[in-house]
């Protein structure tokens, strides 16, 4: 087993158990961890707790062909960000528009066991390159992040981005340590990807900034209801991360950034939404910009919070804080 693939996850979608069993063994054999099953199956939205680093599936899974298999998959929020491997029927190659799918590779029917490994490795070693993922979470980073709101922009239609920082943070990572606090995010981004997934479907988008932070994207119609629900589930879980000690009381004593003790309280979330409802946006400077003085804003409130940007719809400006 290689250190490059020892923690390197495989998701196998089949609607064979018996070829799920081979190609199971095949990529264990070769040092990786594999989860397997087919779309009715498999709880897509539990792998979010340990996640998959790459999928392969095969044509006629769930009965969808390669294009409708595809499309499934790639309309997730959070699978659909995975590099994707296709099992396919020679004789159905030339009956796919291959520019048209968004798959990173195929292997055609029968297959040889050695390519199953050697077709997944060099996946793996392109996404390593190429892809900016948070390597905590998995989520696209700040190149992906930059491309996507660029794109929104160019395309002149409607959007709402998010900004979202998590309050208290730091105080929770000194008080109990790194990896209790990356237990944290990975919630977030749990939470931030199912609500996200359920409320704006494919037009939605999640990305990781780094840290504690991070953006979230969907039609403007929808960003309400998505803060609110990214607010109520985060406020129901963050209590169970602290000591029962601290949960009682509703802070925990540690010492702030200048050296002095300090009372924190639970940790919270402020969220700042930016959209080109109200005015246009050229640049994702500009969102930036906006954004930055929104979270002054809710980072003023106490507890959870999002402010969202609506100047430009009357001659002052109106920042509305829900």
């Amino acid at each position: 087993m290689t250190k490059s693939t020892a923690a390197q996850r495989v998701l196998i979608l089949h609607n064979d158990p018996g070829q799920i069993a081979i190609l199971s063994g095949l990529l264990t054999k070769a040092g990786f961890q594999v989860v397997g099953g087919d779309l009715t199956t498999i709880a897509l939205h539990e792998l979010v707790h340990n996640p998959p680093h790459v999928i392969v599936a095969a044509e006629g899974t769930s009965g969808r062909s390669v294009e409708s298999l595809t499309r499934h998959l790639k309309n997730d929020p959070f699978l659909g960000r995975l590099p994707l491997i296709v099992l396919i029927r020679d004789i159905r190659l030339n009956d796919v528009d291959w520019g048209s799918v968004d798959v990173d590779d195929y292997i055609c029917l029968p297959y040889r066991p050695d390519e199953i490994v050697h077709r997944v490795r060099l996946c793996l070693s392109r996404l390593t390159r190429s892809l900016d993922a948070n390597p905590l979470t998995r989520l696209p980073g700040n190149t992906s992040i930059l491309f996507e709101t660029t794109a929104r922009i160019e395309s002149g239609k409607p959007f709402a981005l998010a900004y979202l920082d998590v309050d208290n943070f730091k105080s929770f990572n000194d008080r109990y340590g790194y990896g209790r606090g990356d237990e944290v995010l990975v919630v977030a981004c749990r939470i931030l990807t199912t609500v996200v997934g359920e409320l704006a479907g494919v037009e939605g988008f999640v990305g990781h900034v780094g840290g504690d932070d991070f953006v979230f994207m969907s039609h403007p119609d929808h960003i309400d209801a998505i803060c609110e629900t990214v607010i109520k589930r985060f406020d129901l879980v963050i209590p169970d991360f602290y000591d029962r000690d601290d949960r009682l009381q509703g802070y925990i004593d540690s010492v702030d950034r200048k050296g002095n003790h300090e009372q924190f309280p639970m940790m919270s979330l402020s969220i700042a939404v930016v959209t080109n409802s109200h005015r246009p946006i050229d640049h994702p400077g500009d969102v930036s910009k906006i954004a930055s003085e929104l979270k002054k804003l809710a980072k003023a409130h106490k507890g959870s919070v999002f402010v969202k940007d609506q100047r430009g719809a009357e001659t002052t400006a109106k920042d509305e804080a829900a």
